[in-house]
């Protein structure tokens, strides 16, 4: 089945050939933020682009789009504006909870991986776990998510020491992994993923169907309600992924496992702002990638890890200048 985008445009009631012009078009995000302190112009819809023709003109060599006469009306924008205005996660009341790793120490098969580390993640920070592959981050977040136990010191989240409970316990109390190689149900929904996890926790349907509609609204994601997982794009899959994890009432703390892989230069900047969204409405952010360049311009701060230790810590410029980081991270032909 082939997928339906939702673009946005102005109708103006000039004939072309019997079908009218469409002028002023925009992408769907721009117009409801240059919509949202002002009244939404009657004339703006949002429409499906099966109905819509894509030409150019001769006169101005611009392309234009002009409508079909079976166009159709599918979503009241006016609706959408008012899903915005709303923190509807609450994240902001557990401004307090921050995650401190404290001299941890991880041995697997008698090899050591991770060699007394400490770091702290802020509430309300994106932070970045950067290292070569082999250097000790996703046993890392293992440890933290509670797949694994370490060998000596101290997980403390929210005050609260937790590298003995159990991953379930962990998740009730706010935290929440999306590993890399694994996200949704393929044969489901977006909508069918997000009312799996919502209805562990919400007993009402109507709640539940409410939250979804805000959810996917709130990020402009509400196009992809009835597509398959499986039919999604890579950026689409890891977004619904993430609201999947996010869709714990307790959440606060997101741990991304290379969120960017495998994904295009476009989709990787689509993807970026929605974090950086997820971080303006209170969640504090753990994430990982092997491609610094790809998520240093979203980052609070970073550590790098080799050899499992932390090899330099800091704002993304520090480790940017690092003599030891250029040397043994970014390459010796690495320029600011």
């Amino acid at each position: 089945m082939k997928k339906k985008k939702i673009i946005q445009a102005s109708i103006i009631q000039e004939n072309i050939n019997d079908e009218n012009k469409i002028t002023n078009f925009t992408d769907r995000q721009d117009l409801l933020k240059k919509n949202q302190e002002t009244t939404i112009n009657p004339d703006i819809f949002f429409l499906d682009t099966k109905f819509a023709i894509q030409e150019k003109t001769k006169e101005e060599n611009k392309e234009i789009f002009v409508l079909k006469p079976e166009f159709q009306v599918i979503e009241n924008p006016i609706e959408i504006k008012e899903v915005k205005k709303e923190n509807i996660f609450d994240i902001k009341s557990k401004k307090n909870q921050s995650l401190q790793i404290k001299k941890i120490s991880k041995s697997l098969g008698g090899r050591p991986i991770l060699k007394n580390i400490s770091l702290t993640l802020e509430p309300g920070k994106i932070v970045g776990l950067l290292g070569p592959n082999g250097s000790g981050k996703t046993t890392l977040f293992n440890l933290i998510i509670g797949k694994i136990f370490p060998d000596q010191g101290e997980i403390i989240f929210n005050d609260e020491v937790i590298h003995d409970l159990q991953i379930h316990t962990r998740s009730l109390k706010g935290l929440s992994l999306l590993e890399q190689h694994k996200g949704l149900f393929g044969n489901m929904t977006a909508e069918e993923n997000l009312y799996a996890i919502l209805e562990l926790h919400i007993k009402d349907k109507e709640e539940i169907n409410d939250r979804i509609d805000a959810l996917l609204g709130y990020f402009e994601l509400g196009y992809l309600k009835k597509s398959k997982a499986n039919s999604l794009s890579g950026g689409e899959y890891k977004k619904v992924s993430i609201l999947q994890r996010i869709c714990n009432p307790t959440i606060s703390t997101l741990l991304l496992d290379e969120p960017c892989a495998a994904l295009d230069p476009l989709s990787i900047s689509s993807l970026k702002k929605f974090i950086v969204e997820l971080r303006n409405i209170g969640l504090s952010i753990l994430i990982t990638d092997h491609n610094y360049w790809a998520i240093e311009n979203i980052l609070d701060k970073a550590y790098l890890i080799k050899d499992g230790q932390i090899l330099v810590e800091g704002t993304p410029e520090k480790i940017s200048n690092d003599e030891n980081a250029i040397k043994y991270y970014l390459g010796g032909n690495f320029r600011i």
